[in-house]
């Protein structure tokens, strides 16, 4: 069943506060999250964002607020150009074909969803890491990693996800 956009998800107030929100969880994930010791628990928080928003808007908008913010977010890092961009646009697109066969408003599958959409951002992240220095990868404790933050994606996924529905007003 297609996903229903009513005019309320539209307004320009709703957008402003769902961009604050944005640029908070920016700051957070640049500011604190990006220094985290060991690298499995430096996870990607605007892609549970990405995945709330496309459930909650129409996919021009969702596709034009994850391009904007993975730009930001690969202006930021400065390495792997295209790595934020391309991974919330390929979220943004899988959510809208999975509505299609799937009842994505519950938690369960919110969380089993990204944090497969994670799993391949980690894929393309530990491929991107084993081309550019082969020798520093250790295979066995990088995949680890690389699959610890997965997880850790999965578990903080409602934490993001639900201020994006309780501005709007909906429900879980």
């Amino acid at each position: 069943m297609p996903l229903a956009y009513s005019k309320s998800a539209l307004s320009s107030g709703y957008v402003l506060k769902v961009g604050l929100y944005t640029l908070f969880l920016l700051f957070v994930q640049s500011a604190w999250i990006s220094r985290f010791p060991p690298p499995a628990f430096r996870i990607d928080l605007l892609l549970p964002l990405m995945f709330g928003t496309a459930i909650e808007w129409p996919p021009v908008l969702t596709l034009a607020w994850a391009s904007g913010w993975g730009f930001v977010l690969d202006t930021l890092s400065g390495k792997f150009w295209g790595f934020h961009v391309g991974s919330y646009v390929v979220a943004v697109c899988l959510v809208n074909i999975v509505t299609e066969r799937f009842e994505l408003h519950s938690l369960l599958y919110q969380m089993l969803f990204v944090g497969a959409c994670a799993l391949g951002q980690s894929a393309a992240l530990g491929l991107f890491l084993f081309l550019e220095a082969p020798a520093q990868f250790e295979v066995p404790a990088s995949y680890l990693s690389l699959l610890i933050r997965s997880f850790l994606t999965v578990l903080v996924t409602p934490l993001i996800i639900y201020p994006i529905n309780y501005v709007r007003g909906s429900k879980l």
